[in-house]
């Protein structure tokens, strides 16, 4: 699928959600929803799949979201389904976080590292940054095997590196101009 129509499909989500001042309530729903296609990716392929009809696809999203989401995010999830859009919801939903972050002057950054970060230390990274840019700063964090311990964090074009990799690199520079 076209990755500006999901762009758009999210942006337009978002444009609603600031005319029916429901930001706040369309953000919670967004991240519910993924929360439960992550959970369940059977959810997901059972929406995007063309040999399930119609009706059961309608009762499946009634029966996991009616009384839990706004009605327009309800007819939202509906479009994407129609528009065979759902399987790529992922892509919908981080367009439509960085859309809100973006709203809110939030800074959005990403952490490369080997290894899964804790919860803690993610807040924690957070924090310190946030203090830093005096504005809140948000992580996504990617694993990368080719950091070699350590971090490298990108906000905006600045990369702050925390890596083994990085720190050996700065010795053999100094040797090499030393010789």
């Amino acid at each position: 699928m076209d990755h500006s129509l999901l762009k758009h499909y999210a942006q337009a989500y978002f444009s609603l959600g600031k005319e029916k001042n429901k930001v706040e309530v369309f953000q919670k729903d967004i991240n519910l929803i993924y929360g439960v296609f992550q959970k369940n990716k059977e959810a997901a392929k059972f929406l995007s799949s063309p040999m399930v009809m119609k009706k059961d696809k309608d009762q499946l999203v009634d029966n996991a979201f009616k009384d839990k989401v706004d009605i327009a995010s309800l007819g939202f999830l509906q479009v994407l389904i129609k528009k065979k859009a759902i399987a790529y919801f992922e892509k919908v939903y981080k367009h439509f976080e960085h859309l809100y972050h973006e709203n809110q002057g939030i800074l959005e950054g990403r952490v490369y590292t080997p290894f899964e970060l804790s919860e803690d230390t993610l807040h924690k990274l957070e924090e310190v940054f946030s203090k830093k840019y005096q504005k809140k700063v948000v992580f996504r964090v990617l694993i990368d095997k080719k950091v070699i311990a350590g971090m490298k964090i990108y906000i905006d074009d600045t990369l702050y590196d925390y890596s083994i990799d990085n720190k050996l690199n700065q010795v053999r520079n100094k040797l090499i101009v030393q010789d």
